[in-house]
């Protein structure tokens, strides 16, 4: 049995001896052929030109745009670099000067004081307890109606059972934190916070006071901090209320200070009842 000779498919390689006679070369393929060819007499081959060189030619169309004479092509004059390293600069200068703006801005966005939030970050409102009552299943709670000087009285859920008498909370005057988000306590739908001063375990607690000259829905002042209050959901967000509290508390006189600065309404000083001193106020 012989075997087929299959020579045919090794393109370019060297032959059976027994088809050398029949083939006078071997079989290219088109690539192989073309690199082959012998250009005319007089004619050369054009070589590409290197990439940098490519990349740095310009028209005289593009020179003269760029504010340049329009010289030989592949030339940079003198102006062209002169103006390009002046439009370098004047974007380095406008970048740095859009930088500065932009911290002088956010340095003045925040509040006066030095901190992220101060106490002009809080709504704290001279209110009036209209009416209060007992809350049905939570033996701490008291439930309250109480006007800050809005349309319609808040209701309010105050921790106040196991100090207060339900008669000694009718018609007393507060001070209110009123900014923040309407919240559900035991059922009982709650907007807002009556502020309280108490000792380091809970076990003394009592009401703010404000003076008597000021009015219902009057803002607290603090001197030298008189922004505007945050929005109800940013003091959630971001728990406005737990950072500034920290430094909300009473003086020796059982004045409410913060960080040592007189909380005043009305052109009055702000106490804890019974003058209790060196207490937290939430």
């Amino acid at each position: 049995m012989t075997t087929k000779c299959r020579c045919s498919i090794f393109r370019g390689r060297k032959m059976h001896p027994r088809h050398q006679s029949k083939r006078k070369s071997p079989l290219l393929t088109p690539k192989e052929k073309k690199k082959q060819e012998v250009p005319p007499a007089g004619k050369k081959k054009k070589e590409a030109p290197p990439a940098e060189e490519k990349k740095n030619k310009k028209t005289p169309e593009a020179n003269k745009k760029e504010g340049g004479a329009a010289g030989p092509v592949g030339e940079i004059s003198e102006e062209q670099k002169a103006a390009a390293a002046a439009k370098r600069a004047a974007k380095a200068a406008a970048k740095a000067d859009k930088k500065k703006k932009g911290g002088a801005g956010a340095a003045a966005a925040k509040p006066a004081g030095g901190d992220e939030y101060n106490i002009s970050s809080l709504d704290i409102r001279v209110g009036r307890i209209i009416r209060a009552w007992e809350h049905e299943s939570a033996e701490k709670l008291y439930c309250e109606e109480i006007d800050v000087g809005e349309d319609k009285p808040r209701n309010i859920a105050s921790g106040l059972r196991p100090f207060y008498k339900v008669e000694e909370m009718q018609d007393r005057r507060v001070l209110v934190l009123c900014n923040l988000k309407a919240r559900n306590l035991v059922g009982f739908p709650s907007h807002g916070m009556v502020l309280c001063a108490s000792n380091a375990d809970h076990t003394q607690v009592k009401i703010v006071i404000p003076s008597e000259t000021a009015a219902i829905g009057e803002r607290v002042a603090f001197e030298g901090f008189e922004g505007n209050p945050e929005p109800e959901n940013r003091v959630a967000k971001k728990k406005v209320f737990e950072k500034v509290a920290l430094d909300l508390k009473t003086d020796d006189n059982g004045s409410v200070v913060w960080k040592g600065v007189v909380c005043t309404a009305g052109g009055g000083v702000v106490v804890a009842e019974g003058g209790m001193a060196k207490a937290q106020v939430s």
